[in-house]
């Protein structure tokens, strides 16, 4: 099939998708019965205020911690249903950007050999090639790749995030998840990495899903945005209708609470 007529497929599916969590303090319903498309070269926002869920979501959808009930489908396979090595090559179509970049990258590593990694640990390439490709990312994301063989700790917040979305490209995924990946940033920097996102996407065809607390954020990369409140999706729309004409209550309340991030 043709990448024009792979446009518009359902990439990954959530269907009827809760998860519980349960402790010593009782059981927790972090996601209840919450059903999502994202379609090839889709970005598709979810928003929230903390404990909304949203966060769970993404590790459900990235297979890193498994549905209580309901499933989630990539590319129509289950991903509960997949074991050894097609849960292997999936890890390659799927990867994430964390909200915080020090803590996601391996400090004892170069910001090169952070790159390379997901590269050799599914066997691509020979160490010139991994190098090569891994160089050639860090300009991609804009870092200099005569820094590449510093530490992640001797560059700024907003040069390490760079990395970590240099290293999510790799494996050339099919899909990103970013987790708040610009929370943590002051403002001027949150609509830097915002831009090369929004570029990257564009320029890589890439399926996101793109997780914050702020429409703001979202506003500016996502074809459509789901809003989360107390694990459910309370209103699901097109990035402008919603902007536009808000439903929920809740929605509203936090379109009132937009601060706007520029470039």
């Amino acid at each position: 099939m043709s990448e024009s007529a792979k446009q518009g497929e359902v990439l990954v599916r959530a269907e009827s998708v809760s998860k519980l969590f349960s402790s010593r303090a009782g059981e927790t319903l972090a996601v209840d019965d919450v059903s999502l498309d994202v379609r090839r070269g889709e970005t598709v926002g979810i928003v929230g205020e903390s404990g909304s869920g949203k966060s769970t979501l993404a590790r459900l959808i990235m297979g890193l911690q498994p549905v209580t009930s309901g499933r989630i489908l990539f590319e129509g396979q289950e991903l509960s249903a997949m074991t050894g090595k097609a849960q292997h090559a999936l890890r390659g179509k799927m990867q994430m950007v964390f909200q915080n970049p020090y803590g996601s990258l391996l400090p004892h590593y170069t910001a090169v050999g952070n790159v390379a990694e997901p590269l050799r640990l599914h066997n691509r390439g020979t160490r010139e090639s991994r190098r090569a490709k891994a160089l050639e990312l860090l300009e991609l994301v804009g870092v200099n790749p005569r820094f590449a063989d510093l530490s992640p700790r001797q560059f700024s917040g907003g040069q390490q995030q760079r990395i970590a979305i240099a290293r999510a490209l790799a494996l050339e995924p099919d899909l990103l998840v970013c987790d708040e990946p610009t929370s943590s940033l002051d403002v001027s920097i949150q609509a830097q990495i915002l831009a090369l996102l929004e570029e990257l996407r564009g320029s890589l065809g890439l399926s996101c899903v793109f997780i914050s607390h702020n429409l703001a954020v979202v506003e500016r990369l996502a074809d459509r945005v789901a809003v989360m409140r107390t694990g459910k999706i309370v209103e699901a729309a097109p990035t402008e209708q919603l902007f536009a004409d808000p439903q929920d209550e809740y929605t509203k309340t936090l379109l009132a609470a937009v601060l706007p991030v520029r470039a």
